[in-house]
């Protein structure tokens, strides 16, 4: 790939990529959370925790206030979703804002602007084009990013004309929602999810590994990793 990789995202796909990626309880996301948050709604917040009456469980996430006349009130990171989704849509913001807190949360630099059809939204410059797999393994190794991850249905219907009933074996149908899900990988022996891909081989003499079913892997598989925050939180070394 040449060149700087440029994508344009209207406000509200730039919006739901912000809300996604901060629909996390990683301590590092909850304080961007938490920043995010006060820009959009002013007051102030800070770290916290929160004992479950239910069943006392704690929970930590953040304490909110809108001001010091108003009782705080405790945000679990579940709600993060809805609470953001809430606060963009009562902000209204710009264009120009939208970028400034996309490129704060994603790690790159992103801008206000037009595309080809002259539709206002964002340009983000992904740095995509500085990625290069280098067959570290590390994805396939650790497979915490892929844990309840499903199967696209085409990439059931491919193994399927393919015969690759061997992949399969390793993936998991239930039920959800009236949806069937395609879980990923599940062990045919113990019925759990494994931790390390079962496709991936170390190569002889060497410190770099190889997928055995490279050329009909999963569609999670090919589109990672999804951003350069994506590579740099899951400890990918293609950056």
């Amino acid at each position: 790939m040449t060149g700087r990789h440029k994508k344009f995202l209207n406000p509200e796909e730039a919006v739901t990529e912000i809300v996604k990626d901060l629909s996390s309880s990683e301590p590092d996301q909850v304080k961007l959370f938490a920043d995010v948050y006060v820009f959009l709604t002013g007051g102030k917040t800070w770290p916290g925790r929160h004992k479950e009456s239910s069943d006392f469980t704690e929970q930590i996430s953040i304490w909110y206030q809108t001001d010091r006349n108003q009782k705080k009130v405790f945000y679990n990171w579940h709600r993060f979703r809805e609470l953001l989704a809430g606060a963009f849509l009562k902000a209204k913001l710009g264009t120009t804002d939208i970028a400034k807190i996309y490129s704060r949360v994603m790690w790159v630099n992103s801008y206000s602007g037009t595309n080809e059809r002259g539709e206002d939204g964002i340009w983000v410059e992904t740095e995509m084009e500085k990625f290069k797999c280098v067959q570290c393994g590390n994805c396939c190794l650790n497979l915490n990013d892929a844990i309840c991850t499903t199967a696209d249905r085409e990439d059931l219907i491919r193994w399927e004309k393919e015969g690759r009933w061997d992949i399969l074996d390793w993936v998991s149908f239930l039920l959800e929602d009236d949806r069937t899900l395609a879980d990923l990988w599940i062990s045919p022996r113990t019925g759990e999810e494994v931790t390390r891909c079962p496709w991936l081989r170390k190569l002889p003499k060497k410190d770099k590994y190889k997928c055995r079913i490279h050329n009909t892997k999963p569609a999670h598989c090919k589109k990672y990793p999804k951003s350069k925050k994506h590579a740099l939180t899951t400890g990918c070394k293609g950056f």
